[in-house]
């Protein structure tokens, strides 16, 4: 036992060593870079707004890396004027089109972006955006992600540096291209251009840019990998001396008692909950309704009936159709009141009982609860692809008598669930 101790105990003292020695050494580290201007694959072009109608252009002075910019206002809505920076794989086809050739820079392991640039001009900033797009092809990036930082011409004085988290997406590209909150996200995965620009709110004037040097500088590893690989290493050290604890301990009968009650209520929980949607199952609502009989008064009982669910099933798969119940089951669950009792009865068809004033009043409440449903796109998975559906439902509903027998009341608002659905669907029948 002492010789396993003096074991365990080397390797401690080993991990806090190596862990304090490589939380010092990482801060040593350099930083990795890659140069993205100048560079052999690169392609360099000026735009303005010239072509579109405007005013201004742009222009080289002596070679490819001094510009001047003459921006001038004019009708089009915004003036711009600066110089893109593209990338190539070959310099072009047989063609003779360059953009054919075009590729993708990764720059989602980077931190910051540093610029050597000497900028003059009536005013102070210079723009700096990225379009990211994962298309290789093409020079339309029109609808390519735009992310953007600003550089004041005091900054330029020397390298200057701004920080990849702190780019921006402007509101005009997410008013024309949102179509998720996912571009609401900075991706620098896939970076097709980079770019330095003159603001469209600059004062008129003539503009000059001079590139020396534009690189990204990220860590070989980010604090948090390393942490969470740190912590691994450790949780793992931990849990062997928990396991070897646990080894050399008798098992407690308190703790045999608790998983066995553990046991015992997750069996009662399976058993009265649907797999699927985490709902009560008819057991589960049979058993409640036998464990707190219906002895108030103005208790109805709802049944619902996902509209054409066997054709979602056929045409977008089972796995589809099994987000769509568990989609209907939490906005249904999310309406109801915390006394009500809602269950899947099997199948798309799930069953509420709950309390109403009057006739009027339930029907009201189920003609909310299907609004509810129909208001609401489902957004599913089909063949690789994201697609919107609409969804409806069928609501039967009776009233339950005082001591009424269940299967009774049940049979009455099934009837009505038919009629709903005879009736053309996505509507609500109360039995008569």
């Amino acid at each position: 036992m002492n010789k396993h101790s003096n074991y365990w105990s080397w390797i401690r003292n080993t991990l806090i060593i190596g862990s304090l020695s490589v939380l010092v050494a990482v801060q040593w580290l350099p930083s990795k870079k890659l140069q993205l201007y100048p560079r052999a694959d690169m392609m360099l072009d000026l735009f303005s707004d010239k072509n579109s109608g405007g005013n201004s252009y742009a222009y080289w002075l002596t070679n490819n890396q001094e510009l001047v910019c003459d921006v001038e206002d004019s009708a089009i809505p915004a003036k711009y004027c600066g110089v893109s920076i593209k990338y190539h794989s070959q310099a072009e086809d047989e063609s003779g089109d360059r953009y054919l050739g075009l590729r993708n820079i990764d720059l989602s392991d980077y931190d910051n972006i540093n610029v050597d640039v000497v900028f003059e001009g009536p005013s102070t900033e210079l723009r700096f955006f990225m379009r990211g797009t994962e298309a290789t092809n093409g020079n339309d990036l029109s609808s390519a992600k735009f992310m953007f930082t600003y550089f004041e011409q005091k900054e330029l004085h020397q390298v200057a540096s701004a920080q990849l988290s702190q780019f921006s997406i402007p509101a005009w590209w997410l008013n024309r291209f949102y179509q998720s909150r996912e571009d609401f996200r900075l991706d620098f995965s896939s970076i097709k251009e980079i770019s330095f620009d003159i603001p469209s709110t600059a004062a008129d004037g003539l503009y000059k840019i001079e590139l020396f040097k534009v690189e990204a500088e990220g860590k070989w590893i980010s604090n948090e990998s390393l942490y969470a690989s740190i912590i691994f290493i450790w949780l793992a050290y931990f849990s062997a001396e928990f396991c070897r604890y646990i080894l050399h301990q008798k098992k407690r009968l308190t703790q045999s008692i608790h998983t066995l009650e553990q046991d015992v209520d997750e069996l009662k929980h399976s058993a009265s909950n649907d797999q699927l949607t985490g709902v009560l199952n008819r057991r589960g609502l049979l058993n409640s309704i036998e464990e707190h009989p219906l002895t108030g008064e103005n208790h109805y009982l709802f049944v619902f009936d996902i509209d054409h669910f066997k054709q979602i099933n056929d045409r977008y798969g089972h796995n589809n159709g099994d987000e769509v119940l568990r989609f209907f089951a939490r906005q249904l669950s999310s309406a109801i009141r915390s006394q009500d009792i809602f269950a899947r009865w099997g199948g798309e068809e799930f069953v509420l009982l709950s309390q109403h004033p009057h006739e009027v009043d339930a029907f009201n409440f189920a003609e909310r609860l299907r609004e509810l449903i129909y208001q609401q796109d489902f957004l599913l998975s089909n063949q690789g692809k994201q697609q919107h559906i609409k969804l409806s439902m069928s609501i039967g509903l009776t009233r339950i008598n005082k001591d009424e027998v269940f299967n009774h009341a049940f049979n009455r608002a099934d009837g009505a669930l038919y009629q709903a659905k005879d009736s053309g669907r996505n509507r609500s029948q109360l039995a008569s």
